[in-house]
Order: structure tokens, then sequence, then C-alpha cells
């Protein structure tokens, strides 16, 4: 996964989404985690994330940025926590079909 690709579909205009999952099963091991961009109705970036483990609700957060710069700075920064999994938690993640 390409971080700067990825964001820059994140970040387009009409927004967009990413699901992501990491699994070992002999670990017991299985975490989703997703994220939306959009706009809401006063030109702001909306960031919603969502985690947790795979088939439950799990937990989330929402932010919302004046500035398209800050979205993408936070935004960049989820993304790179995503990809230092293997050093965390000894798997990596995986895009899915969401």
């Amino acid at each position: 996964m390409d971080i700067e690709t990825t964001l820059n579909q994140l970040l387009a205009p009409e927004g967009g989404h990413l699901a992501l999952e990491a699994c070992d099963p002999a670990r017991g091991l299985a975490r989703r985690w997703q994220v939306e961009v959009g706009q809401d109705l006063f030109g702001w970036t909306t960031l919603s994330w969502n985690w947790g483990r795979i088939g439950t609700a799990g937990q989330g957060k929402q932010l919302s940025f004046a500035a398209r710069s800050e979205a993408r700075k936070a935004v960049r920064a989820l993304l790179q926590r995503r990809m230092r999994a293997p050093r965390r938690i000894g798997v990596a993640y995986v895009p899915v079909a969401s």
C-alpha cells in the first residue's frame, strides 16, 4: 500500500473510504480498521475512523478540519500507524472490500 496514492484517493473531492484487516488465526488475532473522508455542509473536511475485532461494532472517532492540509496530516498519521502493524502486532493490514 502506497501512502501517497491512498491519501490522494481518500482526499479526493468526492471523499473516500478504506477498510483494512489484519488476521492471524493461530494467535486469535482478527482486527478491522476503516477510515472515511468526506465533506460536511459547511465545507469542512470530515474524518471518521473505526477499529475493533472483526465481526464486532468496535470503537470509532470523528474529527472535522477547516483546512484540507490539516485533514491530510491526520489521515497520513493514521495510515502510517497501520503500516507499522507488522512491527507492533506481528501481522500486516491488508485492504478488503467494505
